[in-house]
């Protein structure tokens, strides 16, 4: 998700806050509107904002990466298996 970060700031600090909190809140939906769909989503904030402005041709502070969204259809990994956090508790309770 890309914002107009520079002119946002413009309005005043606290809209720095505000670019995050609606990210946030469009992933929300992203993440409820995937599962409707019968798939799944995941997002990260933007760790990797210089490469994507690179990717992109952005350069100053006119846009901004803040948050990326990646959805898709969940793939069963067998390799995987679930067991108690703590089994020796399981134990001397049983």
């Amino acid at each position: 998700m890309l914002s107009a970060f520079e002119a946002s700031l413009e309005k005043g600090a606290w809209w720095y806050r505000r670019l995050f909190w609606e990210a946030g809140v469009l992933g929300q939906v992203l993440y409820m509107e995937a599962e409707v769909a019968g798939l799944r989503g995941t997002g990260i904030g933007c760790y990797l904002d210089d490469v994507v402005h690179e990717t992109l041709g952005l350069g100053g502070t006119r846009f901004q990466d803040l948050y990326h969204f990646t959805v898709g259809g969940g793939v069963e990994d067998t390799r995987l298996a679930t067991r108690p956090a703590y089994p020796e508790a399981v134990r001397s309770r049983g």
